[in-house]
């Protein structure tokens, strides 16, 4: 009985060699290059998920993953990426801590004009999220 059995592995193998080699390669590359650590932390990943996940969990991400499609299609429009990058622009430039700012300084920063602009910028945004909050009420 067993001997019958390793007599259809070994015609199996026989049958197969080109296909056994190339898997024996690509197993020794994923070892080499490390990735089959990262397959196996991905299926722990995977089982650890399906385990633990409940159908009302899983709806609710997908509606979270939808929601953050359109959320994304906003913050990818034209003004928003200028925004963006303004603001990154802005935080690169402070390259010192601010200090701390009284009415006197207050007022006097009023005079900057790139300060101007930008509190002109600010009430254009504050103007149309009042707006935009009123509708949703």
């Amino acid at each position: 009985m067993m001997e019958d059995r390793t007599e259809k592995l070994v015609e199996k193998l026989v049958e197969n060699q080109d296909a056994i080699e190339r898997l024996i390669d690509k197993i020794i590359m994923l070892e080499k290059t490390g990735a089959i650590d990262t397959l196996a932390d991905l299926a722990s990943f995977v089982k650890v998920a399906e385990d633990t996940l409940s159908d009302e969990i899983i709806k609710k991400n997908a509606e979270l993953v939808a929601n953050l499609g359109l959320i994304s299609a906003k913050f990818t429009s034209d003004n928003a990426l200028r925004l963006i990058d303004a603001v990154g622009d802005a935080i690169c430039r402070c390259d010192k801590e601010p200090e701390p700012v009284g009415v006197t300084g207050l007022l006097k920063a009023l005079n900057d004009p790139d300060v101007k602009y930008a509190l002109g910028f600010l009430i254009n945004v504050a103007k149309a999220l009042g707006k935009a909050l009123r509708e949703r009420a």
